[in-house]
């Protein structure tokens, strides 16, 4: 990238340059090196430019910025960096090379995962049991065919029995705007959280039989017409199981109708715009996007829910080590009735949380998040293994340490549930913690972050691939 900007403040100085000419440059050829295993056209696919392309040239160094951390974004690369090689100054056209370092592709990974939904539960509340641990084996194939396909199959063995398998293909077609994702899972438990009493999860076990069962198989397409939206639509069949003494002694309404058993049709659509620069850890740009998902297509009976769930997010880049961010996070249940305790979920599971809240469980038909972050950047650089580590991919290994800041208010509409009995539900809820962030290899982010909540209480939290 300096080069580049070198380039263009040395020709603009030049006095055989024509001031018309100074103006754009005319992208005259591309080459590529380091791309083993990808596709020259899945590399040209997430470039904002093409050859023929002309540029201005105060726009030509955030171009290539841009399509660098796209490159990045696609998760099949390490680096990206895009520099000059060629300038013919008479006729304004421009060599550009593209070197690329692929991540690596194969990863056989032993699986040791928690039970639990995040570690301080297991680590607070489960006292750290082992036996709320699942073992096993997850076989990752990046870049299968070198189309940026995905291909997933894995098992695991303990607090959960698990079986899946998924792939995932983004460029079906030959303008590359379709995509086609396959996805099948079946797990079984011997313990299930059947209740949530004082906004803590409620469980029964059982040490010699399955007491849960679930099973779901989904396919999709995906269509990105342009470089940063995409559609999905994906339709899925879904068949869970409990054993009857869930519902005839502890939840009757665990499924709808008191039933011990549930199928039903999924069909979701969604929409997203990404605009920012590192997926996994944002410092600057915005996403914006949502869904729409009806579960119950009048096949079976056992299931009727239409929810729309929307989420925004900004990124300010304040001087070079400091950042400012705003995320937004709602759902909101179109069809008014009571749900399954399966389903009615608000805040407490996957992105939808609050710092400070992250032991308690928050159930209702309606949810909205507003958090903030402030962050500040302490060190960035790349720690070298040289010829120790045999991988080229792995020799290199970037990383960043920053100070964080959050602030979080959030709120679950539950008007169908006892209030006395989940005190947190129908209230708006403030939490805020100071925390340090490490980014490793672009995309692997932990959290170690003192929370507190406006009960009063505090503690340490360890978070895994954060988002805001």
């Amino acid at each position: 990238m300096k080069n580049i900007i070198l380039a263009i403040i040395v020709y603009l100085l030049s006095a055989g340059a024509v001031q018309a000419q100074a103006d754009w440059i005319i992208v005259d050829q591309l080459t590529f090196t380091g791309n083993k295993r990808t596709r020259t056209a899945v590399i040209l696919r997430e470039l904002p430019f093409a050859v023929g392309d002309t540029i201005l040239l105060a726009d030509l160094p955030a171009k290539l910025l841009a399509g660098e951390r796209q490159l990045l974004n696609t998760g099949l690369f390490m680096t990206a960096a895009i520099t000059y090689k060629k300038w013919e100054g008479a006729t304004q056209r421009i060599h550009l090379e593209v070197d690329l370092l692929e991540a690596w592709y194969i990863y056989p990974i032993p699986k040791f995962e928690l039970a639990d939904r995040n570690f301080n539960v297991w680590w607070k509340e489960q006292n750290r049991s082992l036996k709320r641990v699942n073992v096993g084996l997850k076989f990752d194939h990046l870049n299968f065919t070198g189309w940026g396909d995905k291909f997933e199959v894995g098992f695991e063995y303990g607090y959960t029995r698990s079986f899946e398998v998924s792939y995932n293909l983004p460029y079906l077609n030959k303008a590359q705007t379709l995509g086609l994702f396959l996805h099948t899972s079946y797990s079984r438990n011997r313990e299930i959280n059947y209740l949530t009493a004082e906004n803590k999860q409620l469980f029964f076990n059982n040490e010699t039989n399955f007491v849960r069962s679930i099973f779901y198989s989904e396919a999709g397409l995906s269509w990105r017409p342009a470089l940063y939206g995409q559609h999905n639509a994906t339709l899925g069949y879904h068949q869970n199981w409990v054993d009857p003494t869930v519902v005839q002694e502890y939840n009757p309404g665990y499924f709808e109708d008191g039933k011990n058993k549930q199928r039903f049709f999924r069909l979701l659509y969604g929409y997203r715009f990404d605009l920012r620069d590192n997926r996994a850890y944002p410092w600057a740009g915005y996403q914006l996007g949502g869904f729409v998902e009806k579960d119950g297509l009048g096949v079976f009976g056992d299931r009727n829910a239409l929810t729309v769930n929307l989420f925004a997010e900004k990124y300010w880049p304040l001087g070079k080590q400091w950042s400012f961010s705003l995320a937004t996070r709602t759902k909101y249940s179109l069809i008014r009735q009571p749900q399954s305790y399966q389903f009615n979920r608000g805040i407490g599971f996957g992105r939808n949380r609050i710092s400070g809240y992250e032991l308690y469980v928050i159930d209702g038909l309606d949810m909205a998040l507003l958090r903030s972050n402030l962050r500040f950047q302490i060190w960035r650089g790349n720690i070298s293994f040289g010829k120790w580590v045999f991988i080229d991919s792995f020799r290199e290994l970037p990383f960043r340490f920053n100070l964080s800041l959050s602030n979080d208010l959030g709120i679950v509409n539950d008007p169908f549930g006892t209030r006395s009995g989940n005190p947190l539900n129908n209230q708006l809820l403030w939490g805020g913690g100071l925390g340090l962030d490490f980014v490793f290899y672009y995309d692997f982010v932990f959290r170690l972050q003192y929370s507190v909540n406006e009960l009063g209480e505090g503690g340490f939290f360890l978070d895994f691939n954060i988002e805001i």
